[in-house]
């Protein structure tokens, strides 16, 4: 079964203040506009209040329940903080309670805990307390066993993807190199032919040469042999 966060402390204070020097009829115009569900006039009125007031922390508290029922929530954080230094131990408590509400709605559970701890330790029988802090406690456990497999997850991919980018690398570096050796073989077999052919032409230079020489010596010799010969005389 599903546990929700139990927020029926969200209680204005101000109706029960008599501060010297303060306006309380305006805080209990407030008031009036929050009980109606008109919180942005509410939010409004308590502007004015603490423009005028600036440390009323019962005023901040005021704007802190009408931003938080108008889900505002972070705005909400920010009064109830400035409400906390109120001296009242019950106020105290309440104004405490709420900012661990506002902080579970902002999805801070870790923060909203120690809030709730110092609610309880004001006033250890409320158990609005105890229950919001139980059921924060559980999600914050359910949290972190949830990031704690999200992470898993996350670092399996990782490793599925960099050992599929290792292999994918592994291969391109064999490709690269298997390229490279036949370029080498490429390269040795040009220089072998090159070479090959250069040798069988100065083979074949060599060779026309000696015929060369051969042609030469021969007629040379012929003609030797035809200067050798007499002349027949004239008659």
């Amino acid at each position: 079964m599903m546990k929700f966060l139990k927020i029926n402390k969200i209680l204005i204070l101000i109706c029960c203040l008599t501060i010297m020097g303060r306006n309380v009829f305006s805080a209990d115009g407030a008031l009036k506009l929050y009980q109606k569900g008109k919180y942005e006039d509410a939010i409004r009125r308590y502007n004015r209040i603490i423009k005028n007031h600036p440390d009323w922390e019962e005023a901040h508290y005021g704007k802190g329940a009408a931003l938080y029922k108008s889900n505002r929530v972070e705005e909400a954080v920010r009064e109830f903080e400035s409400a906390i230094p109120v001296k009242n131990p019950k106020q105290k408590s309440a104004v405490l309670y709420n900012m661990g509400n506002a902080l579970y709605q902002s999805n801070r559970i870790d923060e909203s805990l120690q809030f709730y701890k110092k609610a309880l330790e004001l006033n250890p029988k409320d158990m609005d307390a105890k229950y919001n802090y139980e059921l924060a406690k559980a999600m914050l456990k359910q949290q972190n066993s949830q990031d704690k497999q999200q992470n898993g997850q996350n670092q399996q991919k990782k490793d599925q993807k960099d050992q599929q980018q290792n292999g994918q690398n592994k291969q391109e570096q064999q490709q690269k190199e298997q390229q490279k050796q036949n370029v080498q073989q490429q390269q040795t077999q040009m220089k072998n032919r090159k070479e090959k052919e250069k040798s069988q032409k100065e083979a074949a230079q060599i060779l026309d040469a000696l015929k060369e020489n051969e042609k030469n010596l021969m007629q040379e010799r012929m003609k030797t042999q035809y200067s050798g010969i007499k002349k027949e005389k004239d008659w």
